[in-house]
């Protein structure tokens, strides 16, 4: 069994503490330097319905209609409610997928303003709690992989 799916089955907090666990210190300190507005939720909502609901669902719980064909299933992204979930994580987690699951990554397929827009998004509508254009608004060079 990969460490992934012994994380998966040993409960969302093991599983979550597992998935954020390789994000270095950098990224996980980052908020998303872009501010939320209604034009970027929009373009968040149709990068998302492009690439991602068809695992994580219209409602962000992992429930698309590809989640009976994977393993570890799709996460819920509602369940990050209430944890420290920074828009660096999620532009991370996106920009570079997660190996041994079916996340792909997308640094290939969208440019940058589209991953930190689609993590807002979820942030916005799933998580409840976004840290979109608040400090530090940029990362230390000396914290980049």
């Amino acid at each position: 069994k990969s460490k992934l799916i012994e994380a998966y089955e040993a409960g969302p907090d093991k599983n979550i503490e597992f998935l954020n666990a390789h994000i270095p210190q950098g990224w996980r300190d980052l908020p998303n330097p872009y501010p939320t507005t209604a034009a970027s939720l929009a373009r968040g909502k149709r990068v998302y319905q492009e690439f991602c609901i068809g695992c994580h669902g219209p409602v962000g719980d992992g429930m698309g209609p590809a989640q009976p064909y994977l393993y570890p299933p799709p996460l819920n992204f509602t369940l990050l409610k209430g944890r420290e979930i920074s828009g660096g994580i999620l532009y991370y987690q996106i920009m570079n997928g997660i190996t041994g699951s079916a996340m792909p990554y997308f640094k290939k397929n969208l440019e940058s303003e589209k991953i930190w827009e689609v993590g807002d998004y979820v942030a916005v509508y799933f998580i409840n709690d976004s840290d979109a254009d608040t400090e530090p608004k940029g990362i230390d060079a000396a914290l980049e992989p």
